[in-house]
């Protein structure tokens, strides 16, 4: 089953909550309005910052909005983010032992092509058609 980690989760519910903001919204906001704990939101929004998804202010009139670059960030590329590996099923990890690997039958099909098309659609939406920003 595909399943996306919290960080990613939690980076689309920081993001929606920067729609339609002019000014810079302290992470206390975030915080409150999205009830996660601070110190991991404080680290999504480092690792959106990194990445250029959001901008950043320090002090009293600081804190986060959007960067004006969301048509240009993949839904791919944002996952990439925060995920190790962006892929259909665990057989595509490197560390992970599979029990049944030498009888499985379906891993080629998976990795050649339910694999690529996940990413191909990944890689065909942005950031800007996820949250719908204007």
């Amino acid at each position: 089953m595909l399943t996306i980690t919290k960080q990613s989760d939690y980076g689309i519910l920081f993001l929606e909550n920067l729609i339609g903001k002019k000014d810079f919204i302290p992470l206390s906001e975030l915080v409150e309005k999205t009830h996660l704990p601070k110190r991991f939101l404080a680290r999504i929004a480092a690792t959106l910052v990194k990445n250029k998804v959001v901008e950043s202010r320090e002090g009293k009139v600081g804190g986060y909005k959007l960067a004006k670059n969301l048509n240009k960030i993949t839904l791919h590329d944002f996952l990439k983010f925060f995920e190790k590996d962006v892929a259909v099923c665990r057989c595509f990890d490197d560390d992970y032992c599979c029990d049944y690997e030498g009888i499985c039958q379906h891993q080629s099909f998976i990795r050649t092509k339910l694999n690529d098309v996940l990413i191909k659609e990944l890689k065909r939406y942005t950031l800007n058609d996820l949250l719908k920003v204007k």
